[in-house]
Formats: C-alpha cells, sequence, structure tokens
C-alpha cells in the first residue's frame, strides 16, 4: 500500500471536517483538558510592566517545571527541531537588557549578552541554525525607539540585520520552507502583517487594513495565524488564518472578549489565550468545541504558547524498522510488517513510515527483505 495515498486519505479527512467558518463556541471550564500528547510552553505574567513574567515547560506526562536563570520576565517561548531547544527573550539581570536565550538540555544560554541594544521576539529558522528576531535602539532624533528585523547565527552568534527602516518592524517568524520571514509592521502604532522574500530582502503585505491593529503571526505548514482587530471600533482580538490566497477568521473568535496568541498544532487544533473570563487564559480548539486548560490556568495572564508534538519527535527520532515504535529495531517489528503484508486481521504499524525501509514511498515485500538483510548483518555485526 502506498504511504502516499494514505497521506491523501488523511489530508481530504482534514478537509472535509473543516468547520464553517460561521460557528462560533463558547469555552466552558473542566477538571483537566485532554491535550495532545506533546511539550507545551508559555508564560504568564499579572502585568507586562510589573516585569514577574515566569516562562514554563510542560513534558508530555504533565510535568510542569519553570524556565529560570539569571534574568527576570521571561515570555515568548519558542520550540526549535528538538523539545530540548526553546529560545525565549527575558531581561538579563546583569546588564538589565533584553535579550535573545537558548534553552538547550537545560542549559541556559543569553545568545546576545552585552549587546546594547533591546532583543526581542525570537523565532528559530526551520533548520535550526539560526533565530530571527527583532532588535531595537534608542534614536534621539526619533525620540523614540527603532526596531528593526535581525538574524543571528546559534553557532557563531554573528548578527546580520535584514531591515532598516524608520517604522517598527516586530514578531518575525519564517515560512516552513525558510523562503520567507512574516512580521508585523506598524505605522502609526498600528499593525500590518507582512512577508519579506530571505533571498532579495523585498518586503509584501500580505494583511493590512485602515485602522485595525495586526500582530503576531505564526506559521503552521503552509497556513499563516495571526492576531488582528474585530474592526476599527471593536478592538477585542480575533485571531485570522492565511492560507495563501485568502484570508479568514477562525470560528472561536468573539467580538466580546480576546482570542489572540495562536499556537496551531495542526489543521484541526490549536492552543490560544482568551480573555473570556477576564485575564488572558490558554484554551483549546480541538476543531468543534474551546474548553480551557483550567489545570494550567492562574488568576494572572496566561499568553504566548508554542507546543512541540510527540508525533513530531517520533518522526524526527524514528529508528529505521522501528514499526511498533518501542525504540528498538527487532524480529518483533519484522514480524508484525510480515503479518500485515499478509493481512491479518488487527495488524497494526504504528509507524509505517519505518516501514518503508528502501524509501520509495510503498510499502511491500522489499521492504521486508531488506529489513531482514538488514537484521542480519546486524546480528553478524554483533
Amino acid at each position: 500500500m502506498k504511504l502516499k495515498n494514505i497521506f491523501k486519505q488523511l489530508t481530504s479527512l482534514v478537509l472535509t471536517a473543516t468547520i464553517p467558518l460561521s460557528v462560533s463556541f463558547t469555552a466552558t471550564a473542566s477538571e483537566k483538558t485532554e491535550l495532545p500528547k506533546g511539550w507545551l510552553v508559555w508564560h504568564n505574567y499579572s502585568d507586562y510592566s510589573a516585569l514577574d513574567s515566569k516562562l514554563y515547560l510542560r513534558t508530555p506526562d504533565s510535568t510542569t517545571k519553570t524556565i529560570s536563570g539569571d534574568f527576570i520576565h521571561a515570555m515568548n517561548g519558542y520550540f526549535g527541531n528538538s523539545p530540548e531547544q526553546i529560545t525565549f527573550m527575558a531581561i538579563d539581570t546583569k546588564a538589565d537588557e533584553w535579550d535573545i536565550f537558548l534553552y538547550d538540555s537545560g542549559k541556559i544560554i543569553n545568545l546576545t549578552e552585552n549587546s546594547g541594544f533591546r532583543n526581542e521576539d525570537p523565532k528559530f529558522s526551520p533548520n535550526g541554525k539560526n533565530i530571527v528576531f527583532k532588535r531595537g535602539y534608542w534614536s534621539h532624533s526619533a525620540d523614540n525607539f527603532v526596531y528593526d528585523l535581525a538574524l543571528i547565527d546559534i553557532e557563531t552568534r554573528e548578527v546580520i540585520m535584514l531591515t532598516d527602516t524608520p517604522e517598527e518592524e516586530a514578531m518575525p517568524c519564517f515560512s516552513a520552507d525558510g523562503k520567507y520571514i512574516y512580521y508585523a509592521g506598524y505605522t502609526g502604532g498600528i499593525g500590518s502583517i507582512y512577508r519579506l522574500e530571505t533571498e532579495t530582502g523585498k518586503s509584501e503585505t500580505i494583511y493590512s487594513e485602515s485602522n485595525i491593529n495586526a500582530y503576531y503571526p505564526i506559521v503552521n505548514g503552509d497556513k499563516l495565524y495571526f492576531t488582528a482587530w474585530n474592526s476599527a471600533d471593536n478592538h477585542c482580538d480575533r485571531i485570522m488564518c492565511y492560507n495563501g490566497k485568502e484570508i479568514h477568521p477562525l470560528p472561536f473568535n468573539s467580538e466580546n472578549y480576546d482570542c489572540s496568541d495562536a499556537c496551531p498544532i495542526d489543521d484541526n487544533n490549536m492552543i490560544f489565550s482568551s480573555t473570556l473570563n477576564g485575564n488572558y487564559d490558554l484554551c483549546y480548539y480541538d476543531g468543534v468545541n474551546v474548553s480551557e486548560i483550567s489545570e494550567l490556568n492562574t488568576d494572572i495572564n496566561e499568553l504566548g504558547a508554542d507546543f512541540y508534538s510527540y508525533a513530531e519527535y517520533l518522526e524526527n527520532n524514528s529508528i529505521k524498522g522501528d514499526i511498533n515504535n518501542d525504540g528498538e529495531f527487532n524480529i518483533a517489528d519484522a514480524v508484525i510488517f510480515q503479518k500485515w503484508l499478509l493481512d491479518v486481521s488487527d495488524t497494526e504499524l504504528k509507524n509505517p513510515k519505518c516501514a518503508d525501509i528502501n524509501e520509495d514511498d510503498i510499502l511491500d515485500i522489499f521492504d521486508l527483505c531488506q529489513m531482514k538483510e538488514n537484521m542480519k548483518n546486524t546480528n553478524h555485526s554483533d
């Protein structure tokens, strides 16, 4: 059976399950919201000006820990190509400046230490080698901070400026293929969404409406999500989706409270922040209903969520031939695969991608033969 056909069928199911845009939902509190398995990072604070933001990491076993170090007011965590890598912004306690930090397997590194600039809004590049962020400095002529987009090489810490304009550019994030950087550009305090081509440096407008503030772009696959006011008169935030052709609001938005800080998990599921109950709370949308993530919410503001799925972790760390996902390639995998090829009932390939040994997108007897050959070579080597 071709893997391509499997993926096409799954894609078709996702598309046909899309909820009509006119549908609205009300978030309801529950003792525990069942999230997809994975890692979640977010921050909370009583007020932005209070400088009391804390950054949290929740693991697949529901253990939550605080990411702390020689900094204060940590926020806007974002995963790299591994759940062990997180970039975030915080105020360095020694230099008293906003810096870009890297959390790498428990070790914390200040990537922009003593730069003399304000460094904020970090996001990894798709290859995990760079971080795009906004860099600001005080301009005496403008009598204000001036912010431009910058890119830092994680290994060398070399910083390259990507823009140089009097207007503020903020909240950058890469497209999935790395060809573009989406960002919010501000004119007169009103934000619009732009796209910068990384190869040419040219920018184009994605979303700009008169007197409607738009910000916080985030990418998932080929879709772009961002936050924008309902209208010039109604400043309640709503989350918008751009699919490359058109822009539409998500079905759970409201004219009466904010829905912002989109954290898409896939095409159907999303974590976001909402002021339904006053302060910002984390909520989960499963494609049909919205529920508050009560076990993580507090009496202050929960914002800036990012998610790294366990499925993505398995895919990135899978062992060729490990069909049953037990972390090993052995005779048990070959037996399961042989049964599956023989169409034995109740036989499941927990990780079918790992069964495509010769990588031709077809699962067949040739993969089984190669699997047995690899196993024989491994045994001889042992």
